[in-house]
């Protein structure tokens, strides 16, 4: 039932929190829309309210190949239990800028439902063949991409990096997840009444797929080692003297404001001889464990039990915001 992303009362966002006073910003709504933009690719990045240096860094840099005609870029917040302060200075954000969306949901670790949120709005207001969702501290070298994009699958593809630490623990993380847009639909067409939540999106997202795909080998897992995922790339001499960075790589994550400026400046980014340094390297050849993922064996501060999304489930709800593994996983409260 999810298909219609309008029926967002179905996981208990909007329809409870529209009229309660909590949050002065402009909640985004999902009501479907009549006359859908159309892209090749929409791109959301995820970021918290306060990571306001993030953004600009990216609006200054790469967020500027956003064309909004093959390519729509929105940042993505939360809109609720914000200080006075933050919801004037997101207003005034927004009223400048006007590319940021606030979710019903409030700043602690709730990746998964966050996910649902992106995924429900972006069905609801455009036709993409991509959708990326992305880090806030991620340099992506978005013209590579765009130009990659024209020889790459349109149906059936899971492009991202993928962990391949232990066994039976193999799945693709969600600092970087991009999705062709009909296994998007296959999200949204699950029972509002079964659908699984967890405050992890990649470890949910790997859930949805072992039951409506159930490693189906005609999923295309792209497991991309242009991605640069882990660790962080501020803690990396080598990212701090690079030049042309989009020679190399197609993304770096954990990147400090300053060094998505500093890629910026030289950073290679365009679509030249693309066609010679296509490959598409399946999850198959690159790690060499069999792509199974149990989520029975998650252990640590990344265990949780999954819960029914429709509940609009908390497991955190006094930690704060979640600073994530690029941050030791603490969560700042």
């Amino acid at each position: 039932m999810f298909t219609n992303a309008s029926r967002v009362k179905d996981i208990g966002q909007r329809s409870n929190l529209e009229g309660t006073g909590q949050t002065k910003v402009n909640l985004s709504d999902l009501q479907e829309v009549n006359n859908k933009v159309s892209v090749l690719l929409l791109v959301i990045v995820s970021t918290a309210p306060s990571r306001y240096e993030r953004r600009e860094a990216i609006r200054a840099t790469w967020w500027k190949n956003c064309d909004g005609t093959e390519v729509q870029c929105k940042f993505f917040t939360d809109g609720l239990q914000l200080s006075e302060e933050q919801e004037r200075e997101l207003s005034t954000e927004q009223k400048t800028h006007g590319d940021i969306e606030f979710m019903a949901l409030e700043s602690t670790r709730n990746f998964g439902l966050r996910y649902l949120y992106h995924i429900m709005w972006a069905t609801a207001k455009f036709n993409f063949v991509y959708l990326l969702r992305v880090d806030d501290d991620y340099f992506v070298c978005l013209e590579r991409l765009k130009a990659e994009l024209y020889h790459r699958p349109t149906t059936m593809l899971i492009w991202g990096s993928y962990h391949c630490w232990f066994q039976d623990l193999i799945y693709v993380d969600e600092a970087w997840i991009l999705f062709t847009s009909d296994v998007i639909e296959r999200f949204l067409s699950q029972d509002p009444g079964s659908m699984l939540c967890h405050p992890h999106a990649d470890q949910q997202i790997s859930v949805w797929l072992n039951k409506l795909y159930r490693y189906n080998q005609t999923l295309v897992h792209f497991d991309d080692h242009r991605l640069h995922h882990f660790p962080p790339a501020r803690e990396l001499d080598i990212f701090y003297n690079v030049s042309r960075v989009c020679d190399s790589h197609l993304g770096v994550h954990g990147s400090s404001p300053e060094m998505i400026r500093n890629f910026w400046r030289n950073s290679g980014d365009g679509a030249r001889l693309i066609i010679l340094s296509l490959t598409l390297t399946r999850i198959t050849e690159t790690c060499h464990f069999p792509n199974v993922f149990n989520i029975s064996k998650i252990f640590g501060p990344y265990q949780f039990e999954l819960r029914p999304c429709i509940a609009n489930p908390r497991w955190t709800a006094n930690e704060g915001m979640w600073l994530g593994i690029t941050l030791g996983g603490k969560a700042k409260t």
